[in-house]
């Protein structure tokens, strides 16, 4: 190369150029260097012009460079005086611009530099950085092997683990055990480039708990860009649900399958017994039909709460009574003594379809007629304090007889409208899961097969729309015609022509691997699409179905299928044009197979 294409060359590069002469101290330590030659580019990016710099040293142009926190001095000393080359990103005070810089050494003493200004990609860099930060969503970037290259700290915040931690870290080594082999298909699915959306795993916590991820993922050559969010809760709400709508779609003949907490919200009831007791003065608590609580008691009084209760026998005698007095009654509420403290106390039963699901309960109060020895004579039964219980019992309300039935009365309005608000919700979790079950079968039926349960034409159109990339190339379509169908159903009947199909579908599935695509296309016609599959492979495909299909008879008649296939090897390939090829080899494979399906020797 002549000086002037050199110099030609330097004259219109884009990037900035300078050649400098190491200046060293007495002990032959760098102490400076000098400007020797720059290009435009150079002029252009520093703002520092070849006439007024040349010959100059660095501290002279810029004196202010002494004081930068990155020591260029020392650096390019370093490369002048020991040679190598360095390719680094570096801010610059003095001239407050970010650079990319290759600097080497053409010979001993001198270094040369080439650099760009990557200010405004710095600048982009940290304010997607500063957004990477801020958001409240998990935000990944992992490579193609499974490793975290960049995490957010919402990471940290939700499942404990610092950034520094995830870093070179595989994300499946967090992943629910239960959940790592459909983790690992989805790491496929992106690996020949596919996106996915609103994919859920658990992920595993720094405390050892689990955490329901969501997550949408977007591949982009070698790595895959992430967005992910915390959806424990809601999955806690939604299993919640899925448990409710199984207790209450569970047969309502068989009481002991029917959960009160599942048909009433708790939360709603316990507001409503709370306001009950505060507006009557009563005290209050549902249970289950033996007496086991089911709220939180409302107004309890000391004597119920803090003493009997506290007590093996005390509390033992509780729940009886609590069963007792809380029995179905079609006549109105029970009212009695409390069957261990002697106090009025009332019931009323809650039904679903008349079946006794639980028991609200009212009173502790007392009327004149309660007589402080037989709380005396109750405490020594029960091993409570004596003179405690005293204290306790006078803290007791006083309420009489009259007041207490009207307000048991109330009790059993509220308890019959709770049954029947039960009931109807019963009846209608029962109708939303039919109607859900109905739509399962819906959309399965829209996309398979009634007859052998395989994929359905439509299915197949839609996934060899997807499936038709580069990325799964070689794709080959496998067709399958079953022979004699037509002879099967007019001779022996059309059952035993839906036995063969059916038979057949199960044959071609057995031997088809899993991401592989099975469909009937209508009739007897068969389809198999192959992603990544080579012609090669289908030979042995085939043979192995045909010996199954050996071994298979319906009504004493042989099971014989007709193949062809054609495999799409090029992008610029019409896959319809494929498809049409691979029926044609089937058609004539048809021609001389279709009379394998005769009577077989006995």
């Amino acid at each position: 190369m002549n000086d002037a294409m050199y110099q030609s060359i330097l004259e219109h590069a884009p990037m900035g150029y300078a050649y400098h002469k190491i200046v060293c101290d007495e002990a032959g330590k760098p102490c400076d260097y000098e400007f020797i030659e720059v290009n435009p580019a150079f002029e252009k990016l520093t703002g520092l012009f070849g006439a007024k710099i040349l010959g100059k040293r660095i501290t002279e142009v810029l004196p202010e460079i002494v004081n930068d926190s990155f020591d260029w001095i020392r650096f390019y000393g370093d490369i002048a005086l020991n040679g190598g080359k360095k390719e680094f990103d570096q801010y610059t005070a003095a001239l407050n611009i970010w650079c990319r810089v290759l600097a080497y050494a053409p010979k001993k003493g001198f270094f040369i530099t080439h650099f760009i200004d990557i200010t405004k990609e710095k600048t982009q860099l940290e304010e997607l950085n500063n957004f990477f930060e801020l958001s409240l969503d998990f935000l990944c970037i992992a490579d193609m092997d499974g490793y975290f290259v960049k995490t957010n700290r919402a990471w940290e915040e939700v499942l404990g683990y610092s950034c520094e931690e995830l870093i070179r870290t595989k994300y499946l080594d967090f992943v629910h055990p239960d959940d790592v082999q459909v983790t690992r298909e989805v790491m496929n699915r992106l690996n020949e480039q596919n996106p996915v959306v609103n994919f859920t795993n658990r992920y595993r916590a720094k405390d050892g708990t689990y955490h329901w991820i969501e997550w949408s993922s977007r591949p982009q050559g070698k790595l895959v860009y992430a967005a992910a969010r915390d959806i424990t809760d809601r999955k806690k709400i939604e299993q919640r649900l899925e448990r409710r709508m199984l207790e209450l779609t569970r047969p309502a003949e068989d009481t002991s399958t029917i959960d009160f907490s599942e048909l009433i919200d708790l939360e709603t009831i316990q507001r409503l017994q709370d306001q009950f007791s505060e507006a009557t003065g009563v005290a209050s608590v549902i249970t289950l039909t033996d007496g086991t609580p089911i709220t939180e008691p409302s107004n309890f009084t000391r004597l119920c709460r803090d003493i009997i209760r506290k007590t093996v026998r005390g509390c033992q005698n509780c729940y009886k009574s609590d069963a007792a007095i809380g029995a179905y009654s079609v006549d109105g509420p029970i009212i009695k003594r409390c069957l261990s403290g002697g106090l009025w106390d009332a019931g009323a039963a809650i039904t679903v379809g008349g079946k006794h699901v639980a028991n609200w309960l009212i009173g502790q109060v007392r009327d004149e007629n309660i007589k402080e020895s037989q709380l005396v004579a109750y405490a020594r039964e029960i091993g409570a304090d004596e003179d405690d219980v005293l204290r306790a019992f006078r803290e007791v309300p006083r309420m009489s007889i009259q007041r207490f039935e009207k307000i048991a009365k109330l009790l059993h309005t509220i308890a019959n409208q709770l049954s029947n608000m039960a009931f109807q919700n019963l009846l209608q979790a029962r109708f939303i899961n039919e109607k859900r079950q109905n739509e399962k079968e819906i959309l399965y039926l829209s996309y398979h097969d009634y007859l052998t349960g395989l994929y359905n034409r439509r299915y197949y159109e839609q996934e060899l729309a997807r499936l038709d990339k580069k990325e799964n190339l070689p794709l080959t379509l496998l067709l399958g015609d079953v022979n004699g169908l037509k002879f099967v159903n007019d001779t022996l009947g059309h059952l035993m022509g839906d036995e063969l199909l059916i038979k057949t579908a199960r044959i071609i599935s057995q031997v088809c691997r899993k991401d592989d695509i099975v469909a009937r296309l209508g009739g007897d016609e068969f389809i198999v699409i192959l992603p990544r599959t080579a012609g090669s492979v289908i030979e042995m495909m085939i043979d192995k179905i045909k010996s199954l299909a050996a071994a298979e008879k319906v009504g004493g008649l042989a099971v014989s299928i007709s193949f062809g296939y054609e495999t799409k090897n090029n992008e610029a390939e019409d896959i319809e044009e494929i498809f049409k090829r691979a029926e044609d080899d089937m058609y004539r494979h048809k021609q001389y197979e279709s009379t394998a399906i005769r009577p077989r020797p006995k």
